[in-house]
């Protein structure tokens, strides 16, 4: 008997979470001003990870090197903070295209261990220690691509294919490096101090190898919570 009621409530717990509705309005699909408010409420649960559908809490990125404009960079062991605070601007499903945009803006902190070498606009770099990023009001564009796939089951899922992105820093920049020229305290202030001065351009030039690794693994997760998520668990069809 105690065996049978273990059955029926695993059986029970497997139901509610292939059927679980999100903690938000179902809404018709194209019709953004229900889309925006619905959106907007699953953001901090969304980025603070969803276990139960195997999405993991974002909360670091992907290594990223680049080779651009005269400096190689590389940046590891990298954490991230401040996405749950995202504000949502814009939500549009254009169904006959099968793309999504989204506008949305928010503040975050990223850093990790760096290693610079060549030159950062007009100066040279030769770097090895700690990068800290703050960004103020990082506005971002991104258009996402889908397919619908039907399964076993007789339900309609989403399928995320590719996405383009742009973004500005409509608030502040800051960067805080140490050791941006080995061995040399001075000469790395002072190109601390230049990065700052210049930090709009140096983030609008070589912040979409960083922007990209977070948009990849947001692609990432979302496949994670659809593929398991049928529309009609959350959408009116």
């Amino acid at each position: 008997m105690k065996l049978l009621l273990r059955v029926l409530y695993l059986g029970v717990f497997i139901l509610a979470a292939k059927s679980s509705v999100l903690p938000v309005e179902k809404c018709h699909l194209d019709d953004s001003k229900c889309m925006l408010p619905a959106y907007q409420k699953m953001v901090p649960i969304f980025i603070g990870g969803m276990p139960e559908f195997g999405v993991e809490k974002l909360e670091s990125i992907d290594d990223v090197s680049f080779d651009l404009s005269g400096l190689i960079f590389k940046l590891k062991n990298s954490s991230i903070k401040g996405l749950e605070t995202t504000i949502m601007d814009k939500v549009k499903w254009d169904l006959k295209k099968k793309t999504i945009d989204l506008q949305f803006h928010f503040d975050c902190v990223l850093q990790g261990d760096y290693t610079a070498t060549g030159k950062i606009l007009i100066l040279p770099i030769d770097g090895d220690g700690k990068m800290k990023l703050k960004l103020k009001n990082l506005s971002i564009n991104l258009k996402c691509h889908y397919d619908i796939e039907k399964k076993a089951d007789g339900k309609e899922y989403v399928r995320f294919k590719n996405y383009s992105f742009d973004y500005d820093v409509k608030g502040k920049a800051d960067y805080r490096m140490t050791n941006l020229f080995k061995g040399n305290k001075e000469l790395s202030d002072n190109i601390g101090e230049f990065i700052n001065n210049n930090s709009i351009e140096i983030t609008k030039e070589f912040g979409g190898y960083l922007l990209e690794k977070v948009a990849t693994q947001i692609l990432k997760n979302c496949n994670t919570l659809f593929s398991t998520v049928a529309i009609s668990d959350v959408a009116i069809l």
